[in-house]
């Protein structure tokens, strides 16, 4: 297990767009957080992305940020560009009362998060492509904290209702965010030229639709977290199916999070096919198979 977490890393093959292979024209190429930066990430892919580019996975990265993990961000203090607020809301109803909004500092408030979950991707299962994510369900985590019932002042035997208003993140784009953390670790590994991403980077630019087809995750109940200090872990595997071979990611983001018996889900993204994406240029070392963040 490896943390690769500071590095500036420069690309042996650079000089164009990761994404699309543009050069940047005049505005040149702006550098690539591997994991978002609002996630923890600090490792940059130097000279990476078009500006058109870097709009599209700048989305991404912040709907992870925003739209999924905010809450869970805010409680493990992880690292902000902007600051984290002072409050956060919190939707309560006493004793059977109305539901109604408080603001709360975050040492005293409770939330929920909604993970989503759908199948292994298609093309590990012979599945024949499609734009649907068949069945998502999401997996519902939630925090109380234990400073709950002197906070809202509660009475001996008095209860409380605490709502979820969190609703489940749009598993597409959720999809093509996981999507894009798994192919610049892919870049690291074996280097932009070391392997042959397939749909991969129209997916993560939203144009290509048949995502299940390559990013996919487990049903089940998740296993348990993974030790304090592994705040994401990436783990490069090899999937044979048939007579093909693919280069695949398994993502657990947030990995030391979770209740005693169950951490976050694991995703798997296809990466894509051995070979060279282009034999007159260099790849780069290959790091080792499991990268703990």
């Amino acid at each position: 297990m490896n943390d690769i977490q500071g590095k500036k890393v420069v690309l042996p093959e650079g000089g164009t767009c990761i994404y699309c292979g543009a050069n940047g024209g005049a505005a040149g190429l702006g550098e690539e957080h591997v994991v978002p930066y609002a996630l923890g990430g600090k490792t940059t892919l130097l000279n990476a992305s078009c500006n058109g580019c870097s709009a599209i996975t700048s989305y991404l990265d912040g709907y992870l940020a925003n739209a999924t993990y905010k809450y869970l961000r805010v409680h493990s203090g992880v690292q902000s560009r902007s600051g984290h607020p002072d409050v956060l809301p919190a939707f309560v109803g006493v004793e059977g009362g109305d539901i109604t909004q408080i603001d709360l500092a975050p040492r005293d408030h409770p939330y929920f998060l909604h993970m989503p979950v759908w199948y292994p991707p298609g093309l590990m299962r012979g599945e024949a492509p499609t734009p649907e994510f068949k069945d998502p369900k999401a997996h519902v985590y939630w925090y109380v904290p234990p400073s709950m019932r002197d906070t809202l002042a509660l009475k001996h035997g008095q209860t409380a209702e605490i709502q979820d208003k969190t609703s489940m993140p749009n598993v597409r784009t959720f999809a093509r965010a996981v999507a894009k953390i798994a192919y610049c670790n892919a870049i690291i590994h074996y280097g932009l030229n070391g392997f042959r991403p397939l749909a991969l980077t129209d997916i993560i630019l939203g144009r290509y639709p048949h995502i299940p087809l390559f990013v996919g995750s487990d049903r089940g109940d998740p296993p348990p977290p993974d030790p304090n200090g592994i705040l994401h872990k990436l783990t490069f595997t090899n999937v044979n199916y048939q007579r093909l071979n693919f280069h695949t990611m398994r993502l657990r983001l947030f990995a030391h999070s979770g209740t005693d018996t169950n951490g976050m889900p694991y995703y798997e993204v296809v990466i894509g096919a051995p070979g060279p994406g282009n034999a007159h240029r260099r790849t780069m070392p290959k790091l080792p198979k499991t990268i703990c963040l």
